[in-house]
């Protein structure tokens, strides 16, 4: 098991969470690819933070949004979404080559991540931007449409758990809208943590655990606490190493 997280989401003045105080606490960071968050400046710095730190590194895609984040649903042609994501993940894949490195995996942001597990054309062209840049592992939620498509095409696919955000009893993960989304006690997040890690199951809104497989756990760089969250995840992962 892993821990992931999303990053390099500042964007020229605007400052978003701690690349720095995150990232020795990682495996893997999926790094904004300028849509959402980020621009090319902070994503050579957080190219330059995973190398130092021997962190994996994987494009973190999203609709066209910035205004809200790439947390806004967008219905797009499949063609100009395509577009879209081979323009995105081609700029951050040719700066870690030229870091002399590559790309590990992909994982899509905020409402395209949700988006693309419901839609099986989304889920296609993801898969095919992935195919012509070579990436190797596909990060979402488990069972769904991206799920599928990695299968399909024969990539690896990283069934992920969210460490800092509440699920519903059907597994989908609750609506920031309502109360409780977030999971802002370090404490709480290492233990839903230590849940998937070692039961496979997940505490819900209802109080209730379900079975929740996944291979990698991703928290929220853009989360206020995110660093003591990350520490608190880090040290149940590396007790369960030891044990």
């Amino acid at each position: 098991m892993e821990l992931n997280a999303d990053l390099g989401e500042s964007w020229y003045a605007r400052k978003v969470g701690d690349d720095t105080g995150l990232m020795p606490f990682l495996d893997a960071c999926n790094v904004a690819c300028g849509f959402h968050g980020g621009d090319a400046l902070t994503m050579v710095r957080a190219i330059d933070l995973a190398l130092r730190h021997g962190v994996a590194i994987g494009a973190h895609p999203s609709f066209p949004d910035r205004k809200h984040f790439g947390r806004r649903s967008l219905d797009l042609p499949v063609d100009h979404l395509r577009a879209l994501l081979l323009y995105q993940v081609s700029a951050l894949d040719g700066m870690v080559r030229a870091a002399g490195s590559s790309l590990t995996h992909l994982k899509p942001h905020g409402a395209l991540y949700h988006y693309a597990d419901r839609h099986r054309p989304a889920a296609a062209a993801i898969v095919q931007v992935m195919e012509q840049l070579q990436v190797p592992t596909l990060y979402g939620p488990p069972g769904g449409e991206l799920s599928a498509a990695a299968d399909m095409a024969g990539l690896q696919f990283y069934a992920e758990g969210f460490v800092d955000r509440r699920y519903e009893p059907d597994l989908r993960l609750r609506s920031r809208d309502l109360p409780g989304a977030s999971i802002d006690d370090p404490a709480e997040a290492a233990e839903q943590a230590r849940a998937l890690l070692r039961e496979g199951r997940v505490m819900a809104s209802d109080g209730q655990r379900y079975p929740l497989r996944v291979r990698t756990l991703c928290l929220h760089g853009d989360h206020p606490g995110a660093v003591d969250r990350a520490r608190a995840v880090r040290m149940v992962l590396d007790r369960t190493e030891r044990a």
